[in-house]
């Protein structure tokens, strides 16, 4: 019975895995990544995000190198949208920030832009399921100190890695820190729905993580986001 259990672990972690995969570029290189936070004026997000749909996202699907635009808009503020865009390389977004689309839909949504922040940041774990949907989204903003940041990424990244492969509802977990300042993080997580993100947080993987990672926190912040839809990008 021993063997027979032993056995069964071992095929149910590698179905697990094989429905999971990271993140990379051709020659296994992580890809390039930014965040872009933008704010729409009072009341006009929706409109803005009807300009994307019509003219950039045709364009968008068919960029090979763009791998993937996830993109939310806050509980708490629905005229701010968070995205985490991830391309195949600085080239793969110089073709899509210069095509005739993007063009087009910076100057359609240039009177109900209030805001635009670009954040250029390197990829630690990019982990996701090889395909689906997602519909609830959390991100959370980490300052670590120095000292302390090689043991948390190790810590955050292994976690990371482990929900996506091992529990059902775990859509996508990515994790990314700024360029410039390595010691502040940003991480984006996707659940299957509202159930999936409650047993996850409640799981005692995750409380485990928490525990192991308290100590080495200085500063967190968590935004939640409005119910959305986000189909998995299969690009890579």
């Amino acid at each position: 019975m021993k063997k027979f259990l032993a056995i069964l672990g071992v095929i149910l972690m590698m179905t697990a895995t094989a429905n999971a995969k990271s993140i990379r570029t051709p020659e296994g290189n992580m890809p390039r990544v930014q965040w872009a936070v933008v704010e729409s004026t009072a009341g006009t997000m929706s409109q803005m995000i009807e300009i994307g749909a019509k003219v950039l996202a045709p364009t968008t699907a068919k960029e090979k190198g763009t791998y993937a635009l996830y993109g939310v808009i806050e509980k708490d503020n629905p005229n701010l949208m968070r995205l985490l865009e991830i391309y195949e390389s600085d080239e793969a977004y110089r073709i899509h920030s210069t095509s005739a689309a993007f063009q087009q839909y910076r100057a359609e949504r240039l009177p109900i832009l209030a805001g635009l922040k670009l954040l250029p940041v390197n990829a630690i774990v990019l982990e996701q399921k090889n395909s689906g949907v997602g519909t609830v989204v959390q991100t959370r903003r980490f300052e670590i100190a120095p000292a302390n940041l090689a043991k948390f990424q190790q810590i955050i990244s292994a976690e990371a890695i482990r929900a996506v492969r091992e529990d059902s509802g775990v859509m996508g977990a990515f994790v990314t820190a700024e360029q410039p300042r390595p010691n502040f993080l940003h991480t984006m997580i996707i659940f299957s729905d509202a159930q999936a993100a409650q047993k996850y947080f409640a799981s005692s993987a995750y409380k485990t993580f928490r525990e192991q990672v308290e100590s080495l926190i200085q500063v967190e912040q968590a935004i939640d986001y409005q119910p959305t839809k986000i189909t998995l990008s299969e690009k890579f």
